[in-house]
């Protein structure tokens, strides 16, 4: 794929410090259920995190961290990662402009990320560039995917949003309020976190809880899914467990002040948009399980109405991910 070239040389010269006692590589894929072919229809990314704090595109978001997270015993870790997500109507067999539906759009970018990390608390900061439109090559990877496997071919892409340069700055906190030892290996334990995205691709505020239950829980924060703050591979956990499984359910709130997929192009000259709901809510359950150096999470999420002419009033989407802690 065309954007694989540029992504690849991003990821190796920011991780050119290969060495550290913790690293993870990991790839995520997101797809709507059933395959549907509407609202986000489908993310990819790719990341890789280690401990340290000497990228250096991470060196404005570590000085943030340095103000706004706490003292004490603290362990950093850094992030880069890259991705692509797409965008379509609820009809993708039309080929005219839909104004009442949402507008094709693709988003690829490029993230790197800081990570200050306690045992039951996490900070993280993130910068997020990349482009919106044509030059996403959503349209050619949607196309690609659908001519292999001889689904409907979407006839609308004429009809996407304007190329243009795209950022956004994320900052999120974390905190585990509770754990418990059932016994017998089993625990569980209760996360919960805010955060905000300022950019001119999404801004949103956003509160979330998680809970937690299994065997050989770790100490981590997040749940395998694909988020600007890319902090699902921290984890302050030194045990060695050869076997992990544990189950995840929880929810998001999220308070939406601006999305460049739903409100159309911010500096760019596009006629498609349409109007967002300010509040969407996401529960989100699912499993995640790890043997040896491999992980495998699963996750389904509920989102609700996006955009107030959305005919459908929800949106569900499957997260899988395969994770390789080295």
């Amino acid at each position: 794929m065309k954007f694989l070239a540029p992504l690849s040389i991003f990821l190796l010269s920011a991780a050119s410090a290969f060495s550290s006692q913790f690293a993870a590589l990991s790839i995520f894929a997101e797809n709507d259920i059933g395959f549907s072919d509407r609202y986000y229809t489908n993310g990819i990314k790719i990341q890789y995190t280690q401990s340290g704090r000497d990228f250096w595109v991470n060196y404005p978001q570590f000085m943030l961290l340095d103000l706004v997270s706490g003292g004490g015993e603290r362990r950093f870790f850094q992030t880069v990662s890259a991705g692509q997500g797409i965008y379509v109507p609820q009809d993708i067999d039309i080929a005219a402009p839909q104004p009442d539906d949402r507008p094709y759009a693709g988003w690829l970018y490029v993230n790197a990320a800081a990570h200050a990390a306690t045992k039951n608390s996490l900070d993280s900061a993130a910068i997020t560039v990349g482009i919106v439109g044509r030059h996403s090559y959503a349209q050619d990877v949607q196309r690609q995917w659908h001519k292999m496997f001889d689904f409907d071919m979407p006839q609308g892409w004429e009809n996407q949003l304007a190329d243009e340069f795209g950022f956004v700055f994320s900052y999120k906190h974390s905190q585990r309020v509770w754990r418990g030892e059932i016994g017998g290996g089993f625990s569980a334990d209760a996360l919960v976190s805010g955060g905000v995205d300022l950019g001119n691709v999404l801004t949103q505020g956003y509160a979330s809880l998680l809970l937690r239950a299994g065997y050989a829980l770790p100490f981590s924060f997040d749940a395998g899914r694909v988020g600007y703050c890319s902090s699902t591979d921290v984890r302050m956990d030194d045990s060695e467990a050869p076997m992990r499984l544990y189950a995840v359910c929880g929810a998001t709130a999220r308070f939406v002040g601006y999305d460049i997929t739903l409100n159309g192009n911010a500096f760019a000259d596009s006629p498609y948009s349409v109007s967002p709901e300010w509040f969407v809510f996401e529960p989100v359950a699912g499993l995640s399980a790890a043997c040896g150096s491999f992980q495998f999470d699963l996750l389904l999420t509920y989102r609700t109405r996006e955009y107030l002419s959305q005919k459908i009033g929800h949106h569900t989407y499957w997260s899988a991910s395969i994770k390789y802690f080295f």
